[in-house]
């Protein structure tokens, strides 16, 4: 089943067929409550042309035709508490004019990239939503989408109107919404949400990284990147004491109010930095992750005015942590990298991953699991009409090259597939992954599995809810992550038919999928 967004977006798409039907440009909208109620709809008007903006009157756009109607039929109010839906994503004239309607959240369909190719290039386009934090003083805009790209690239195409345009540059956004359309369909399949085995009837294998040659540390991490993608490591080299002050430090932090926590490190979904709260919906479930971090995205300038002061030492033992991460996380990346990315030069994938640059993005995230009673937890583990559960992390695959997770004894909830590579609905088999004492819970992320060519598998996983004795008393949840995720400039190539991507790209597509704001 849709859910409010998708069924309201489905409607702005239909409506890009409907100008396809009249003989204009293939672009439609619509403007929905929270019930999801359309309360006005429109396309475009222009007459269809190769050029992207169309003939005759080029302000005939679909947002633009949508706004003219609403702002003279419906009152400002209950424009503010709108969505404004489009089945691709507004120029920069149609984004001004939804500003000035008063609507502030935009879901949209295709992504301007991936309109171009079709179209070839062309258009006057700048991503809505960097348009949108380019001023000063505005009021805040939501912006989400790519969403249904392909039900909305698919009028685009059956119209015949691109056909013979101009070829485009390269587009890096199709293989990030492939793997979140991937990750979106562990809802509709059922296998994000299927019961974990008992504990002990499968278990990660745990890997001592102190004992063995390279060579055969190196054959024991294959045969784990290779199948369930997922290991424990010991005898890492990383002191417990310096774990401890980490799990100490986010303990002082998350002890604030959340208002002191939001003021001392505002969360910017573009710097992938700062604080959230309950904001990350996992397409996996189109629920809220029931948790709280803070994002520590190591780049030139990014954690200017976002370092939490409370506690005073936080910053200390967070660079402390990540700067020994990092030094590991390469270390296995290059274990790893002659097996699985045979065409790299050796060292490629470690270089490839830098603290503190100007285009840096390894990151370190803290997490708190906040405690819950056994009464909401139940209520929220109780499909709603949509058949939607909440979890405290929704199933899904990292976007990175590896995570390093650290987690406390006692305090368990992770789970992984212990059969990813043939589950169905029926047959999914979820299994713990329970503390290790003094170890890291290791995964292969997206970004490697990809550079691989699939060699190395990318696991889905997840956090699931508490259990009643878990409840009582309430009691939190706290865990570490470092994602090593390479610099955005470095372009992921392979040595399949896979299409070279930015790093940028990539990651900056999968926080959108991710985080509302």
């Amino acid at each position: 089943m849709m859910s409010t967004d998708e069924s309201s977006l489905q409607a702005a798409i239909n409506e890009s067929q409907k100008a396809v039907d009249a003989g204009c440009m293939p672009f439609g909208a619509v403007l929905a409550n929270s019930k999801g109620e359309i309360l006005a709809e429109a396309h475009n008007g222009s007459k269809a042309k190769k050029e992207r903006g169309g003939a005759g009157d080029v302000t005939k756009h679909a947002e633009m035709e949508l706004v003219r109607k609403i702002s003279t039929t419906i009152d400002l109010d209950i424009r503010k508490t709108c969505t404004l839906y489009t089945s691709t994503e507004p120029c920069v004239m149609c984004a001004g004019a939804i500003y000035w309607s008063g609507v502030s959240r935009i879901v949209y369909g295709a992504s301007a990239k991936q309109l171009e190719t079709l179209s070839g290039p062309g258009g006057f386009d700048i991503p809505v939503e960097t348009l949108y934090s380019m001023g000063n003083g505005i009021r805040p805009m939501e912006c989400i989408g790519p969403l249904l790209s392909e039900h909305a690239m698919k009028v685009h195409r059956e119209s015949g109107i691109w056909k013979g345009c101009p070829p485009p540059s390269a587009d890096n956004s199709f293989q990030a919404n492939a793997d979140i359309e991937t990750e979106r369909s562990l809802f509709t399949s059922g296998i994000g949400s299927a019961a974990a085995a008992k504990s002990g009837d499968y278990s990660v294998p745990v890997i001592d990284l102190s004992q063995g040659s390279d060579d055969e540390i190196a054959e024991r991490l294959w045969n784990a990147a290779t199948t369930v993608g997922f290991f424990s490591l010991v005898g890492h080299g990383i002191p417990q004491s310096d774990i401890d002050a980490a799990f100490e430090a986010s303990a002082t932090f998350y002890s604030q109010e959340q208002a002191e926590k939001e003021a001392m490190s505002p969360f910017a979904r573009q710097l992938n930095s700062g604080y959230e709260y309950m904001s990350q919906v996992r397409p996996s479930t189109g629920t809220a992750d029931q948790k709280e971090s803070m994002q520590i995205t190591f780049r030139e300038g990014v954690m200017d005015g976002r370092w939490p002061t409370t506690p005073g030492d936080f910053r200390e033992v967070s660079e402390r942590l990540a700067s020994q991460c990092h030094k590991l996380a390469n270390r296995l990346m290059d274990l790893l990298e002659p097996r699985a990315c045979p065409n790299l030069k050796p060292g490629t994938l470690s270089k490839a991953h830098n603290l503190g640059v100007s285009d840096g993005q390894c990151t370190l995230r803290m997490l708190h699991y906040t405690p819950m009673d056994a009464e909401t937890a139940k209520q929220l583990t109780t499909p709603d009409d949509n058949g939607r559960i909440y979890w405290r992390a929704g199933a899904h695959t990292d976007w990175d090259c590896l995570t390093l997770l650290f987690q406390r004894v006692g305090q368990a909830g992770l789970e992984c597939m212990s059969n990813p590579q043939d589950a169905t609905k029926d047959g999914a088999r979820w299994t713990p992954i329970d503390p290790v004492e003094g170890g890291i819970a290791v995964n292969i992320g997206d970004m490697l599995a990809r550079w691989s060519n699939g060699r190395l598998y990318s696991n889905l996983h997840r956090v699931r809810m508490p259990t009643p004795a878990e409840c009582t008393p309430p009691s939190s949840r706290y865990s570490i992550a470092f994602f090593a995720q390479a610099d955005k400039s470095v372009l992921i190539e392979t040595d399949g038919a896979q299409e070279p991507i930015t790093a940028g790209d990539y990651i900056l597509s999968r926080i959108k999928s991710n985080f509302a704001k």
